[in-house]
C-alpha cells in the first residue's frame, strides 16, 4: 500500500446480495452490516412527479441469505479486513511501498518495490495483482488493456443532508430522470451521495469546484442555505478487459482486471466475486491436489462473467440513467414498469442486478 493508512472517501458504496453471501463465509458481514445502511426496495424516478418504479429484493429472498443492498464505504470493508488479519501469521501489510518492477514465468514472480526511499526486491511463487484500475502490475508486464472510455463522465457529492426529509417517497437507492438530465441519490447512514454527469463534458467545471457542484445541486434541489459537500468526486467511465487474467504466475482480479461504468453498482461486487473464485482455484493448487493449470478455469469463468455479465449489465444500466430522447425514455420506462409488475420478471430481473444469477453461471463454465 502506497499510502501510510486506508483513504477515506466514498467510492463504491452498494454492497449486492451476492456480494454480501460471500462476505459472510469471511466473518467481515456483521462489521459491515453495523456500519452501513440496508435498502430493501430501490426504485427508479421521475423528477418533480409521483412516477416511480419500485424493485423489491423480497423477490429472490429465497436465494439469498441478504435480500437487501448494503449502501457502505468500501474502506470500511478494507478496515474489517485489515481488523481481521492483523494477527495472523501469515498476514503483513507493507505501507508507503510502491510496486515498480515485475517480472514472471511458470516458475514464479520477481518484483521490486520502493519503500522509505530504498529499492526492494522479493520473489514468489504467485502474485494476485488487485492493484485498481491504474495496475502497476499490469503496466510493468506490458499487458494491452483494451476497451473503450464512456462518454459521459460522472461527478458524486457526498452530502450531509437529510434528503429523507424533504423528498417524497424517497428510498435508499434512487435512479432519477430529469427533463433533460439524471442523478441518482443513494443513502449512506445519514450521509447521501448525489451523483450526476456534468452539462458541458468538454469543461466539467463541477467536477473541480465546490461552488459550481453547489449551484447545480441547488438547481435540482433549491434551497436557501448551502448544501454540506462532504466529500466532492469524479470519475472516467471505462469498459476495458484483459485478453487474459492470468500471465505466468501472475493473477488478476478486480480492477486491474476488468473495468465497467458504476450504474448499478456492479464494480466492486464483481471484484471481490473474482477474489472469492481466485482463491477456490488457488487453494488446492498451493494444496498440490491440483496442478497449475487449475488457475485457467478461474480465468476463463471470471473473465467470461466480466464480457458477458458485468460489463453487459453495467452498460446497459448508464444507458439507460442518461437516456434523454423522450420516445426512448418512454419505451424505457415502459419496460422496466412492465418488468417490476410481473412476479417472474420482477424477480429475474433482481436476480441479474444483484449478481447472484452470475455467481451462478459462473459455475457452469469449465
Amino acid at each position: 500500500e502506497k499510502q501510510s493508512g486506508v483513504a477515506v472517501v466514498l467510492r463504491a458504496s452498494s454492497f449486492q446480495p451476492g456480494c454480501l453471501d460471500l462476505l459472510e463465509g469471511c466473518g467481515v458481514s456483521r462489521t459491515l452490516l453495523g456500519q452501513g445502511t440496508r435498502v430493501g426496495r430501490w426504485q427508479y424516478l421521475r423528477h418533480g412527479s409521483d412516477d416511480r418504479i419500485v424493485f423489491d429484493l423480497d423477490a429472490i429472498a429465497d436465494r439469498t441469505g441478504h435480500p437487501y443492498r448494503l449502501q457502505v464505504e468500501q474502506f470500511r470493508l478494507t478496515n474489517a479486513i485489515v481488523h481481521r488479519l492483523r494477527d495472523h501469521p501469515g498476514f503483513h501489510l507493507l505501507r508507503g511501498a510502491m510496486l515498480s518492477e515485475v517480472e514472471t514465468d511458470d516458475a514464479g514472480v520477481r518484483y521490486r518495490y520502493e519503500q522509505h526511499g530504498q529499492t526492494m526486491e522479493e520473489t514468489s511463487r504467485w502474485l494476485i495483482a488487485a492493484d485498481g484500475g491504474h495496475s502497476s502490475v499490469r503496466k510493468s508486464l506490458g499487458l494491452a488493456f483494451e476497451g473503450s472510455i464512456f462518454p459521459r463522465t460522472s461527478i458524486t457529492l457526498v452530502l450531509d443532508h437529510r434528503f429523507q426529509d424533504d423528498v417524497p417517497n424517497l428510498l435508499g437507492v434512487n435512479y432519477v430522470w430529469t427533463d433533460d438530465g439524471h442523478y441518482s441519490l443513494m443513502r449512506v447512514r445519514d450521509l447521501w451521495r448525489f451523483s450526476f454527469s456534468p452539462e458541458d463534458e468538454a469543461n466539467p467545471v463541477e467536477a473541480h469546484d465546490p461552488k459550481a457542484a453547489q449551484a447545480r445541486l441547488q438547481a435540482v434541489f433549491p434551497r436557501e442555505r448551502a448544501y454540506r459537500i462532504a466529500q466532492l468526486n469524479h470519475y472516467t467511465l471505462h469498459q476495458r478487459c484483459l485478453e487474459r487474467f492470468r500471465i505466468g504466475s501472475v493473477l488478476f482480479c478486480g480492477d486491474s482486471a476488468h473495468l465497467n461504468s458504476p450504474a448499478g453498482g456492479m464494480g466492486m461486487n464483481s471484484g471481490i466475486h473474482d477474489a472469492a473464485c481466485l482463491v477456490e482455484h488457488l487453494l488446492p493448487v498451493l494444496a498440490n491436489t491440483a496442478g497449475a493449470d487449475h488457475l485457467d478455469r478461474y480465468d476463463r469463468r471470471r473473465r467470461t462473467i466480466a464480457l458477458e455479465e458485468v460489463q453487459r449489465l453495467s452498460a446497459r444500466n448508464y444507458r439507460r440513467h442518461r437516456e434523454t430522447d423522450p420516445e426512448r425514455r418512454a419505451a424505457i420506462w415502459a419496460e422496466l414498469a412492465a418488468t417490476a409488475a410481473d412476479r417472474v420478471r420482477h424477480r429475474d430481473f433482481l436476480l441479474d442486478s444483484s449478481m447472484l444469477r452470475s455467481r451462478e453461471r459462473e459455475r457452469e463454465i469449465d
